[in-house]
This record gives C-alpha cells, structure tokens and sequence, in this order.
C-alpha cells in the first residue's frame, strides 16, 4: 500500500465526516467535570465537558483546537459515550487504547469503527486519544459516586 493509499484509508469519509461536522461541539451547561488537554508533540487542545448523574453519563461535549482526527475522535467519543455509566464509558477509553496499541481483541462499539482507521499510524494516536485522556479526567471525579 503507497502512503498516499495508506493515508487515503486513514482519512476515510465516516472520520472526515465527523471532522467537517462534529456532534456536541459546545459549551456544556452545569457539567459536573471539566478536562483540559494539550498535545505538546502538535499544539492540539481539547476540552471535555461531562455531566454526570447517578452515575451515568447524562451528557457529553468537547471544545478546543485539533486536527481532524482530534476533531473526529472528540465527535465519536460525545455520540458513543452519552447514556453510559462511568464504568462503561472508562471500560470504552481503555479498549480504545488497546485497539490503538494493535490488540485486536479490543471490543468497540460500531460507531467508533473510524478511529480504527488511525491505528496504524503510531504518529497519530495522541490526536485520538486527546479526547478520551479529557474524558477519563472529566469524570474522575464521578468515580467517586458511583456508576
């Protein structure tokens, strides 16, 4: 596969659409936690808002400067993580950090099928997981109180 090919997989229309038009890209009223990451290799900024409610995840934005795979990876992770529980959204991070790391046994849902699409690109998961380090931050504090 040529790089060209290669990047062309990367960038497929599912990441570049979330890119161009991103869910939940917005302030967040009242959230219970709040992250804020850089990514000091490229200058990518993400900001998380969660709102937590018997330990379940209520509602989920994000804000800030990425690269289109930040952007998507924020998107993805705002539709797939609403309506779960603490514990099922940090079980979701980390399965995303194991699909990143090549393990092929990581179970994610359909809906984060793009991000599977970085992988092999090593120089590029930090922009994936910017959103998801915000998240696991977002709701340390919900850890505390269930769910």
């Amino acid at each position: 596969m040529s790089s060209v090919t290669s990047l062309a997989a990367m960038y497929q229309e599912a990441l570049l659409a979330h890119h161009r038009a991103p869910r939940n890209k917005r302030e967040l009223a009242a959230p219970t936690g709040v992250a804020v990451h850089k990514n000091p290799v490229c200058g990518d900024e993400s900001r998380v808002m969660v709102r937590v409610e018997d330990g379940r995840l209520v509602d989920v934005s994000f804000g800030g400067q990425s690269c289109s795979v930040g952007t998507a990876s924020a998107s993805l992770m705002t539709e797939a993580v609403q309506g779960l529980t603490v514990r099922e959204a940090l079980a979701m991070a980390d399965n995303l950090d194991a699909m990143l790391a090549g393990d092929a046994e990581a179970v994610l849902p359909e809906t984060l099928a793009p991000l599977r699409s970085v992988a092999p690109f090593a120089g590029r998961h930090g922009c994936a997981r910017l959103p998801w380090t915000g998240l696991r931050e977002a709701l340390s504090g919900s850890r505390l109180t269930g769910g």
